[in-house]
């Protein structure tokens, strides 16, 4: 037979797990960072979030404001276009700030153009 002794479980109360909670959502904290001062595991903060959700405001003040990002369309370039649109694909193309030119062709899953799109470095 093995023991294994190892540190009792701790319980939360309700008002603890509100202010831990609430500790998340102020501004330039992270529920990993929250985690870590408080020496619980960060999957129990994500729950609790999730339990607290319609009590607690969610919504983290943002400084930038909501809205859409500026576009604009221009003609073709003077060189060569890209072989899809050669072979009479649908092209998109997307050139952001950083110099960054993601070119989609052909039929995408909007779901995976979007996780692409999402995992580029913000510059």
């Amino acid at each position: 037979m093995e023991i294994i002794l190892g540190q009792a479980r701790r319980r939360w109360s309700e008002d603890e797990k509100r202010a831990l909670v609430a500790e998340t959502f102020v501004d330039g904290e992270t529920v990993n960072g929250v985690a870590r001062r408080h020496n619980i595991n960060p999957n129990m903060l994500f729950s609790w979030r999730e339990q607290y959700r319609e009590a607690l405001p969610c919504t983290a003040p943002s400084s930038a404001p909501i809205g859409f990002a500026p576009v604009a369309i221009v003609g073709p370039e003077p060189s060569e276009p890209p072989p899809a649109a050669r072979a009479g694909l649908p092209l998109i193309e997307l050139e952001f700030e950083s110099g960054v030119r993601l070119r989609f062709s052909g039929a995408v899953d909007p779901e995976l153009a979007a996780a692409v799109v999402k995992a580029l470095p913000r510059r």
